[in-house]
């Protein structure tokens, strides 16, 4: 059905009142659509979903617009469907450790509230302040503290979704029933908006824990970094976090952080003692032990180093990505000694921070148009060598057509099948996903 951007806009005016044209702001990997829309209610966004299914029209969920680079550019884009106005806490139990809140509300906002009753939902992804929780589902977002409480599949216990066809659907705790037997809490996560738009989700919550401490290594090699954290495993320890990252500057040495969390502050000064003693540490040397204050700017300034462009960048003919790898644990230290061979060749530069304890890597890299191509095609290799992934969460529009961000998927055909069943007219995200679906 053909339908020009005013009379869209006029149409979904009448579902909901928040309707605007679509501006350069708005634009997804290169792809310009007509229409913004705003919903209040799931009403509304039921009603948008059943219009644009009913005319065939292409429908971008937007969140806070943090991770709108992850995935394929979309085949079609004529509605951006924002949760924006869904922001609210919907009920909070702090004796159940439990929470639900809309998918517009910004998982900053929920942590400060959380906070008053000493609480907090146990998600660290080091994204921008406007991140929202639909977002966070919808692209399975993970931070440094994963080692300890686990993913979103982890934390979501029940979710509410908008189906393409405007049926509202529920799954997991605190609900009546399940959707065609599917756990859909899991199954949402991770599906980058392809399945139905996150109206709500309930998650279960952790005490904020009172007492932290982060003990610092450092080495000039990668393996003997990977040792030390293959001891640290093998240890009756609990970090938090376990994360290895790339030099500050030209010669430094690479850095490893040991993170440990407790209500007993005995727990939290003898498990770092510990880390940094000789028997864990051979091959490493202890830099400091970090608390309160300046273990908190710490772990700031190392999410804030994602929002410094390279210094590849200086060059106007530079191209820049970033990727997110999978990989066994035993496998990281040998996939970062490839990608630091590739840095220290000269023809491209990287930051990188991996979680070594989980096995999941954010690097962010920099070079000459095809020579970025060719590291980022050999890279991957390395990953599926040694069984493991790589994903691209960040490519200029100009390169979107010559990788593919997502990589070979064991399951493709089983994903395919349920696209067709969630949404066999094909309206959400379409292409963006695994496989175009």
């Amino acid at each position: 059905m053909d339908v020009t951007a005013h009379a869209l806009e006029s149409a979904l005016a009448q579902i909901a009142p928040h309707t605007r044209p679509a501006g350069a702001g708005d634009v997804v990997a290169g792809a310009q659509p007509s229409v913004v829309v705003e919903p209040e209610t799931e009403e509304q966004v039921a009603a948008v979903l059943r219009y644009a299914n009913d005319a065939g029209l292409a429908v971008i969920p937007r969140g806070g617009g943090s991770q709108l680079t992850l995935g394929a550019p979309p085949q079609r884009a004529d509605i951006i469907l924002s949760l924006a106005r869904m922001n609210q806490i919907i009920e909070h139990a702090p004796h159940d450790l439990t929470v639900t809140a809309q998918a517009g509300l910004p998982l900053a906002t929920l942590q400060s509230a959380l906070g008053a009753a000493q609480q907090w939902l146990a998600l660290d992804p080091p994204l921008t302040e406007g991140a929202t929780l639909g977002g966070l589902i919808s692209t399975n977002a993970t931070g440094a503290r994963r080692l300890r409480y686990g993913g979103v599949r982890d934390q979501i216990i029940g979710v509410r979704v908008a189906l393409a066809d405007g049926t509202i659907a529920r799954g997991g705790g605190k609900v009546v029933k399940n959707v065609a037997g599917y756990d859909l809490p899991k199954l949402y996560t991770g599906a980058l908006g392809t399945l139905g738009v996150i109206l709500s989700a309930n998650f279960r919550l952790y005490p904020l824990l009172p007492y932290g401490a982060t003990a610092l290594l450092e080495a000039d090699d990668l393996p003997s970094l990977g040792a030390v954290v293959q001891r640290i495993l093998a240890r009756p320890l609990t970090p938090s976090a376990l994360d290895l990252f790339s030099p500050d500057a030209p010669g430094a040495p690479y850095l490893l952080a040991v993170r440990f969390e407790s209500g007993v502050h005995a727990s939290v000064e003898g498990q770092a003692q510990a880390v940094c003693g000789a028997q864990v540490a051979e091959g490493a040397q202890p830099r400091s032990t970090l608390s309160g204050a300046d273990e908190a700017r710490f772990w700031s300034v190392r999410a804030a180093r994602w929002s410094i462009p390279l210094a590849a960048q200086a060059d106007p003919s530079a191209a820049s990505a970033t990727i997110k790898v999978s990989l066994p644990l035993t496998a990281v230290a040998g996939w970062l000694v490839e990608l630091e061979r590739a840095r220290l060749a000269g023809d491209l530069a990287a930051r990188w921070q991996a979680h070594a304890g989980h096995g999941i890597l954010m690097a962010r890299l920099a070079a000459a148009p095809e020579m970025l191509i060719e590291r980022i095609e050999a890279l991957r290799q390395v990953a599926i060598a040694q069984r493991g992934s790589l994903v691209i969460t960040n490519l200029p529009p100009a390169l979107a057509g010559k990788l593919d961000p997502w990589g070979p998927v064991a399951a493709l055909a089983v994903m395919r099948r349920l696209k067709q069943r969630f949404d066999p007219n094909g309206i959400l995200n379409p292409g963006r996903f695994v496989g175009g679906i």
